[in-house]
C-alpha cells in the first residue's frame, strides 16, 4: 500500500509539473504590466533637458545672451568678460552628452535592436528613431559651434568606447546632414509618432519641417566654407518644405509652476544678475523698434537705458536697478516658451538663400525678410499697426540687424550668427577682456574645450588641439 501510495503520488506530481512548464510563460505573465517601458518618458525627459539647459540662467544668460550682447550683468560680471568658468563647462558637457544626447540614443537602440517590436506601441519605430537623431542633430550643431571639433561618430558608444575620438568641425557638419537625412527618411507621417512628444504632440509632418528647417541652418551655416554642399542641402531642404509661420514652430512649452516654469522664471525668484545691454537697447531706439518695450522695461525715470556692457564687478555694482532697463515681464514669464526653431529664424535663413540665388526659396529676399520680422513681431505680441508700421520702414540691406534681432532670448544663435556674419556691430567689453585674444575686446570665437575632457580622454582631447584651442580659434565656418 505505501508503495502503490507513492506511485500515485509521484504520477499526479509529474503531471502538474508537466502542466506548470506547458503554460509557464503565460501563467508568470502579468496581463496588467507591459512588457517594455515607454520609450516616450525619456523622449519627454531629453526634450526638457535639451531646452532647460539651453535656456538657463548659465548656458544662455551668462553665455550666449551675453555673448550676443542682448543682456548685460549687473553683477558678477567677469562671464561678459569672457572668463568662463570651468565646471559650467565641465557640468554642461556632460548634460548634454550623457544626459539628454544619451537618452535619445537609448531610444534609437531600442527601436532597431532586436525587441523593437516591443516599442513600436510607444510610436511607430521608424518614428521614434526620426524624432531622436533629429534631436540629437540639434544638440551636435549647438556643441560643435561652440567648441569647434567634438566627439561625434564615436559619441554615445557607453561602456564600449569610453574615449571617443573627436571629429573635425567639417566633418562634422558632413555628419549632421546626413543624419538629417536619415531622419527624414524615416519618417512615416502615415503611422503614430513617439509618445511623450510634448514639442509637436507625435506629428510627424511638423518634424519633418523642423528638420528640413534645421537641415537649412546647417547648410547655410557651412555655406562660407563649403557651398556646393551647402547650395545642395540648403535647396533640398527648401523643396521639401520649412517653418514658415508660427503655427509650425518647434517650441517647448513651459507652465505656470515648478518643476515645469521657465527656468529663467525660477532663476529670478530669488537673483537679479541680468540687466539690458546697452548695444541692444541704442539698436531698438534708434531703429525705433517696438518690440523694445517687450523686451525690456523702462528704468525709474521712464527711459529705456541698458547697462553697459562688459563692467569689471566693481564697477557694475555702482549701477543700481533703477538705473538701468530691466528684463520685460514677457521675457519673465513663467509659461514663455523655449525655440527649437521658429519661423522667424527659418525666414531670414531663406532670405539668405534667395539672396545668394538658390533654388526653391519660394518668394523673394525682400518677401522673406518681411515675413521674418512679421513672425518675430507676432511671437512677442507687439501690436499688428506698430509691427506693419516697423516692417514698411525697413530696408532688407539691414537683414543682419534684424536677424539678431530676431534672435532674441536664443543667444547661442545670436552669437552664432555673428561670428559668421561679423553683424551687427557689438561693442567691446568695457573693463576689457579676461579671457585674453586679439579682437580689441570683442566676444570670443569659441568656447575652450572642457577640462575634465584634458584629463578622462587626454589622447583625444589633445589631438583635437586642446591645448592650443583659445576663445580666438575661429571655428570652422567662422572665416569672415
Amino acid at each position: 500500500m505505501n508503495l502503490k501510495s507513492m506511485l500515485t503520488l509521484g504520477l499526479a506530481g509529474a503531471l502538474v509539473l508537466t502542466g506548470c512548464r506547458k503554460d509557464f510563460d503565460t501563467i508568470n505573465t502579468n496581463p496588467n504590466e507591459p512588457s517594455a517601458v515607454s520609450t516616450g518618458f525619456l523622449l519627454t525627459s531629453a526634450q526638457k533637458s535639451l531646452m532647460d539647459n539651453t535656456v538657463d540662467e548659465w548656458w544662455n544668460g551668462r553665455r550666449g545672451n551675453q555673448l550676443a550682447q542682448y543682456w548685460a550683468s549687473n553683477q558678477y560680471s567677469n562671464e561678459s568678460r569672457y572668463q568662463f568658468r570651468t565646471e559650467i563647462d565641465n557640468g554642461y558637457w556632460n548634460v548634454f552628452y550623457a544626459g539628454a544626447l544619451q537618452d535619445l540614443q537609448t531610444i534609437i537602440d531600442l527601436n532597431s535592436g532586436d525587441n523593437a517590436g516591443d516599442y513600436a506601441g510607444f510610436g511607430a519605430n521608424e518614428n521614434q528613431i526620426a524624432v531622436a537623431k533629429l534631436l540629437q542633430a540639434w544638440t551636435f550643431q549647438m556643441l560643435t559651434d561652440c567648441y569647434g571639433d567634438i566627439p561625434f561618430s564615436e559619441a554615445l558608444q557607453g561602456g564600449a568606447n569610453t574615449t571617443p575620438a573627436y571629429d573635425g568641425q567639417a566633418q562634422v557638419y558632413a555628419g549632421l546632414v546626413a543624419m538629417i537625412d536619415e531622419a527624414l527618411g524615416g519618417i512615416n507621417a502615415a503611422a503614430g509618432g513617439p509618445q511623450g512628444d510634448v514639442v509637436y504632440g507625435g506629428d510627424m509632418n511638423k518634424w519633418a519641417m523642423f528638420g528640413n528647417s534645421l537641415k537649412l541652418r546647417v547648410a547655410m551655416r557651412m555655406s562660407g566654407v563649403n557651398g556646393a554642399a551647402a547650395q545642395s542641402a540648403g535647396e533640398s531642404a527648401l523643396a521639401a518644405g520649412v517653418i514658415l509661420s508660427n503655427a509650425d514652430n518647434a517650441l517647448f512649452q513651459y507652465l505656470n509652476s515648478v518643476p515645469n516654469n521657465h527656468p529663467i522664471n525660477e532663476d529670478y525668484k530669488t537673483r537679479n544678475d541680468f540687466a539690458a545691454s546697452n548695444t541692444m537697447v541704442d539698436y531698438l531706439k534708434a531703429n525705433n523698434d517696438p518690440r523694445l518695450g517687450v523686451f525690456f522695461a523702462p528704468n525709474a525715470s521712464g527711459e529705456y537705458e541698458g547697462e553697459v556692457y562688459g563692467l569689471n564687478e566693481a564697477n557694475a555694482a555702482l549701477t543700481t536697478n533703477d538705473q538701468v532697463s530691466q528684463r520685460g515681464s514677457a521675457v519673465l514669464e513663467a509659461t514663455l516658451p523655449g525655440i527649437f526653431m521658429d519661423a522667424a529664424q527659418v525666414r531670414f535663413l531663406c532670405a539668405e538663400a534667395a539672396a545668394k540665388g538658390w533654388a526653391n526659396t519660394g518668394g523673394s529676399a525682400e518677401e522673406h525678410f518681411a515675413a521674418g520680422i512679421q513672425a518675430s513681431m507676432d511671437f512677442w505680441g507687439v501690436d499688428g499697426a506698430e509691427a506693419q508700421a516697423y516692417i514698411d520702414a525697413q530696408s532688407v540691406d539691414n537683414w543682419v540687424y534684424e536677424k539678431w534681432v530676431a534672435l532674441y532670448m536664443q543667444g547661442i544663435e545670436g552669437w552664432c550668427e555673428w561670428r559668421r556674419l561679423d553683424g551687427p556691430v557689438l561693442n567691446p567689453c568695457a573693463d576689457g577682456s579676461l579671457g585674453g585674444g586679439t579682437d580689441g575686446d570683442l566676444p570670443p570665437h569659441r568656447f575652450t574645450l572642457p577640462l575634465d575632457e584634458a584629463t578622462l580622454n587626454f589622447d583625444n582631447w589633445e589631438a583635437a588641439g586642446g591645448a592650443d584651442n583659445t576663445l580666438n580659434t575661429p571655428v570652422w565656418w567662422d572665416v569672415n
